[in-house]
């Protein structure tokens, strides 16, 4: 049976990572965006999940994160452009994204689904599910996430993993959820992740 993400999955293609380009040429080269059939199409069906758009800057045969926004809600597709920008111009981490980074930068689109909360903080699997983590501390909520890729990139175990994510005590609820890579292969979880280079 396939399910609803499966055949909203059906009609990404690459261009939405072009999409997230063109917002960088429409901003620092005053270029005219592309229209891009993909995108109108999952916006006239109403098409909605939760997204982050992440920039890595090109290194050699490395890729150095530059920026990476995103939201865990449902979001509709037509914030696309605006995560984009966001992640591009006002991730705190980083200076504004310049217009001589452009030709080097891969831009990653995560498009996020099945969320399910877990056992316990080690009841996800590292690759695999994204994790967030939802806790209380003086009387104010706190969330982190790490996207599915992160803890394998950098070699995390679980538990270290999770350590960086909330470095306390409290009452903690963890949720892990689905990220897929597909550039040219879909892999049997039911997850989504695009990559694309500059072109």
């Amino acid at each position: 049976m396939t399910s609803g993400f499966d055949k909203f999955v059906e009609d990404v293609d690459d261009s939405l990572c072009s999409v997230c380009f063109d917002v960088l040429e429409e901003e620092l080269n005053d270029k005219t965006p592309v229209t891009r059939d993909c995108l109108s199409k999952l916006t006239s069906q109403g098409a909605k999940c939760p997204l982050f758009v992440t920039w890595n800057l090109k290194n050699g045969d490395d890729e150095e994160l530059r920026g990476c926004i995103g939201t865990l809600e449902p979001t509709s597709l037509n914030n696309l452009k605006r995560y984009a920008r966001m992640s591009a111009f006002q991730d705190s981490r980083f200076p504004p994204v310049r217009s001589s980074e452009i030709k080097h930068l891969v831009c990653k689109l995560s498009l996020l689904h099945s969320y399910e909360e877990c056992k316990d903080y080690l009841d996800w699997e590292v690759g695999k599910h994204g994790l967030v983590v939802e806790f209380d501390y003086n009387g104010f909520s706190y969330s982190a996430t790490y996207l599915p890729e992160v803890a394998l990139e950098h070699n995390m175990s679980k538990e270290y993993a999770v350590e960086q994510l909330v470095i306390t005590n409290y009452v903690i609820i963890y949720y892990r959820y689905r990220l897929g890579k597909v550039v040219i292969e879909v892999e049997l979880q039911k997850i989504f992740y695009q990559s694309l280079g500059y072109s």
